[in-house]
């Protein structure tokens, strides 16, 4: 009998003890090895996506190679990819999302000539290589000041005809009035990909402007507003036509969590970074709001340190139209960055002796500093990189354990969970 050969139930034994980058490389071997590498990839907790990108042509990269993953709670477990990036795909772009085991970039579109911006999202297998697009979205006329995308999508598998995504883009611009003034406006729409084109979703009051979506398996959408915050909760049922009869419902909460916005509503980087987030489960439709706590902000350049100080749970209670505090959510975990917050089952899953019980959130939050130096030195110089905000929260005492990172990994200000799925084609 050769290696190729070898009962299923052993080559996973010996995968479960490789390595990121051996397991990687004894996928490439044959099926059988990818087989076995594919059932361990798809039992383990979802990986830290450190994407090699970069927001400002200031800042370079340290290498070509398209991002690593890592396990950070196992020292130095992990793995680059040295593939390229994506053609047609910007290394400068941070409008990245992780949808089940695809990377999705929010392409922007100006066409000169008309004066229009439209969106293309675009998937990407790093595994695989595969590839594909969902239709252009017009978005506004002429180029915003600003813009923020927020994407959410049920459980079926993209590119599955049973793939719903919802995208969320809020963008301001200046009025060409003497007095300029900033407004500020919202596209919400939705796709089915059986159905391969977008559906435009509006509210009964213009004014709205969305803050964060989620989407549940049964075809429904959740909202929550800047006006509104955690007070109103906007339902859309998501039809196959392009009818305006798209919202059904607007619970009116009887209680008001913790302010989202402590001061003026502004479109810009730290509206990025969400203190609230939603997130379905999907196998028994609980609607569950994380708020994340963080300490106050050194503001030291273009980018702010983030450090965590805890989080807070909150479900839903639509019999009695309350946000209600959830101080334990099971054998399961919640996966949080700024893209997105996940919950995974911990069930069928291996995991180490601390994670058995579940009931914690995991974090991974980028952090750099720019130093301050006079005279000003090479402009690469004056960013550093500092310690990265990330960790698990244990929701039954309240604690937090940190991660180091491993410094052998490329230069990242983007860092994402993502689940491995290689066999996703």
């Amino acid at each position: 009998m050769g290696w190729m050969d070898l009962p299923l139930e052993l080559l996973e034994l010996i995968f479960q003890r490789l390595c990121l980058d051996d397991a990687m490389n004894g996928r490439a071997t044959c099926r059988s090895w990818r087989k076995a590498a594919d059932a361990i990839f798809s039992s383990q907790l979802p990986l830290m996506l450190s994407l090699s990108t970069s927001t400002s042509s200031y800042i370079k990269s340290d290498s070509n190679n398209f991002g690593s993953l890592s396990a950070p709670w196992s020292n130095h477990d992990s793995t680059v990819f040295t593939e390229t990036w994506p053609q047609g795909i910007n290394r400068t772009d941070n409008r990245v999302h992780s949808v089940q085991g695809w990377l999705m970039f929010n392409i922007f579109h100006y066409v000169s000539d008309k004066s229009q911006t439209f969106s293309e999202l675009s998937f990407f297998n790093p595994f695989s290589r595969a590839r594909f697009k969902l239709p252009k979205l017009f978005l506004f006329s002429g180029k915003p000041d600003y813009h923020q995308v927020r994407v959410a999508f049920n459980s079926a598998p993209p590119g599955s005809e049973e793939f719903v995504l919802a995208f969320l883009c809020v963008f301001s611009y200046k009025t060409k009035r003497v007095h300029q003034t900033r407004t500020y406006e919202t596209r919400l729409a939705f796709i089915k990909f059986k159905q391969g084109s977008w559906i435009e979703l509006e509210t009964t009051e213009t004014a709205e402007i969305f803050y964060d979506i989620e989407v549940h398996g049964d075809n429904k959408l959740y909202g929550l507003t800047v006006k509104h915050k955690t007070r109103v909760v906007f339902v859309f049922t998501l039809r196959d036509n392009h009818r305006d009869d798209h919202v059904v419902e607007r619970l009116v909460m009887l209680n008001n969590l913790e302010c989202i916005f402590p001061g003026n509503f502004v479109v810009n980087y730290e509206f990025f970074r969400r203190s609230h987030q939603m997130v379905m489960d999907t196998s028994t439709g609980e609607l569950l709001l994380v708020r994340h706590d963080r300490c106050a902000s050194d503001l030291n350049g273009c980018y702010d340190s983030i450090c965590t100080k805890g989080f807070r749970v909150f479900k839903l209670d639509r019999s009695n139209l309350r946000w209600c505090e959830v101080f334990d959510i099971g054998n399961r975990f919640l996966f949080w960055d700024y893209t997105k917050v996940s919950l995974v089952s911990a069930k069928g899953l291996r995991l180490a002796e601390q994670f058995k019980r579940g009931n914690c959130i995991f974090f991974c939050h980028a952090n750099t500093h720019r130093e301050q130096k006079y005279p000003i030195p090479d402009i690469q110089d004056r960013f550093r990189i500092k310690e990265h905000d990330m960790g698990v929260f244990f929701l039954a005492d309240r604690t937090i354990s940190h991660f180091s990172i491993n410094s052998s990994l490329p230069f990242s200000l983007l860092n994402m969970w993502f689940s491995p799925a290689p066999w996703l084609v």
